[in-house]
């Protein structure tokens, strides 16, 4: 039988891409539920990934260090997997030294962003990844619920985060991991 070099590529392609395939399957499945959202958030679909030039210990590291920094509770943890999260917790008016309304958007009333004066549960989550060739991925994810805090006769509001949160734990690992 004659192995071309063209088939010998496309078997080394196939056992590579087969060989990342448990790495990929590792980091999907964070699901979270919140009480304005009718149905699970699959948080894996919301994450925007950044290439860190650092391994991804010093990445998970500088991760910790960040969330503590913000004020972000870390609840469950997967170093194997590279996956750090904060669970559901709850905050009024600001977080990381910014008001609400500059890190989510529940809507606006009267008497402006919802964000600024509702009672917001917040899901943070950061994957670390290793990188072909060197360094890191980092991805990051958030999802928020609003509840207005002058009543619970008003429904939980979806809220969107606005990038704030996840700039800043970028900027901290960029900072911290070396």
């Amino acid at each position: 039988m004659l192995i071309t070099q063209r088939t010998a590529r496309w078997a080394l392609l196939t056992v590579a891409l087969l060989s990342l395939a448990p790495l990929a399957v590792r980091a999907q499945g964070v699901r979270v539920k919140l009480p304005a959202w009718p149905d699970l958030i699959l948080l894996d679909t919301m994450r925007s990934e950044h290439p860190v030039s650092a391994p991804p210990e010093a990445v998970y590291a500088a991760v910790l260090k960040i969330f503590f920094e913000l004020g972000i509770p870390v609840g469950n943890t997967d170093n194997k997997a590279g996956i750090i999260g904060s669970e559901r917790f709850e905050r009024s008016r600001n977080l990381a030294g910014l008001p609400m309304s500059r890190s989510f958007s529940c809507g606006e009333s009267a008497t402006g962003p919802n964000a600024d004066s509702y009672r917001l549960t917040i899901v943070v989550v950061a994957w670390v990844t290793p990188r072909a060739g060197g360094g890191s991925t980092l991805a990051t994810a958030m999802a928020a619920s609003g509840a207005d805090n002058a009543g619970v006769s008003k429904p939980p509001r979806e809220c969107a985060s606005l990038g704030r949160i996840e700039e800043k734990i970028l900027d901290g690992v960029t900072k911290y991991a070396k």
